[in-house]
């Protein structure tokens, strides 16, 4: 939004929320984002959102869980496929759908809403729930970091970043606290030339997470990871 912002100056931006199934859900007034960085607005008119746990109980203000969405732009489901549509718009007051959008998220206690990631992006670490997309546009937002990539915790694995960067590990993780929390910069960096990517041009994690040892070195490039993979 600041880069946005500077090459547009007069420009004024408006962050929304919405899914195929529901359209819009939420906007925020115009350059609303500056009043509440990080939020993709208030609900629309007649449109109910509120957060869930695991259980489908509702959450209060600040807890991530589960965005769902209803109202009058939600969908009533998915054409002849009535399980999914019973998973996804359950009818709890046997009258009008929930959408379980499948993303996470939270409000604050002025019903603004924030978006985490899928359920696939989500991760826990050290007590925290913490979001692959939001420490992943972090890096990228430090000035020499081209890519990045977060690989949640597995088995005795902690959370790792992979980076295409001009920077030291350390260089990229202390420039990370400019733009996260601390506790959300993974301890774990290394740097590669590039990063693996599917069909799609997406980041392969599966193929990354199998070409880094569990104790890598702060700089190594992938044709060397490949190398000792095949060893």
């Amino acid at each position: 939004m600041t880069a946005l912002r500077a090459a547009l100056p007069h420009l004024r931006i408006q962050v929304m929320y919405g899914l195929t199934e529901c359209k819009r859900t939420a906007i925020m007034p115009p350059d609303g984002d500056l009043d509440h960085p990080g939020s993709c607005g208030l609900p629309l008119p007649g449109t109910e959102v509120f957060i869930v746990d695991d259980a489908g109980d509702r959450l209060p203000a600040g807890e991530i869980g589960q965005i769902v969405v209803r109202g009058p732009n939600v969908m009533a489901g998915y054409w002849r496929r009535p399980e999914l549509t019973d998973e996804r718009f359950p009818r709890t007051e046997g009258l009008f759908p929930e959408l379980h959008t499948g993303d996470y998220g939270w409000q604050d206690k002025d019903g603004y809403l924030y978006f985490s990631g899928r359920r696939d992006d989500l991760y826990k670490e050290r007590g925290f729930r913490l979001s692959t997309t939001e420490v992943e546009a972090a890096a990228t937002r430090v000035d020499g970091v081209t890519s990045a990539a977060v690989l949640p915790p597995e088995g005795k694995r902690t959370a790792l970043l992979a980076v295409v960067a001009d920077l030291t590990a350390d260089q990229v993780r202390e420039g990370m606290r400019d733009h996260i929390e601390p506790f959300k910069i993974p301890r774990r960096c290394v740097r590669l030339d590039a990063l693996p990517t599917n069909g799609n041009g997406k980041v392969d994690r599966k193929k990354l997470a199998a070409l880094i040892e569990q104790d890598p070195p702060a700089s190594v490039t992938t044709e060397a990871l490949q190398a000792r993979l095949a060893h």
